[in-house]
């Protein structure tokens, strides 16, 4: 399951990143456009570097995060389970 959600959050941060920075930081950054492009193009697609440098970089820390976080959530509630056994032993 934890898998599951890094790469949903992978993917979801990939898309997001790529098309932010592709509107905000292709225009100024190699090669640069004669005209502004929409996203309907396929220079958009194919030009935009920066944006799946980004996405990678970004949505590869997220899933990270997620795999990290996953084993200490499993830990508490295994803590926690051992709390309540311990309580209700005499």
């Amino acid at each position: 399951m934890k898998c599951v959600s890094a790469v949903i959050s992978f993917l979801f941060v990939f898309v997001a990143v790529f098309f932010l920075a592709g509107w905000f930081l292709m225009p100024h950054l190699p090669p640069v456009p004669d005209r502004p492009i929409s996203v309907f193009e396929g220079e958009y697609w194919a030009d935009n570097w920066i944006g799946a440098l980004l996405g990678l970089v970004l949505g590869g820390l997220s899933a990270r995060s997620v795999l990290k976080k996953a084993p200490a959530k499993e830990q508490a509630q295994s803590n926690k389970k051992v709390k309540a056994t311990d309580k209700s032993a005499p």
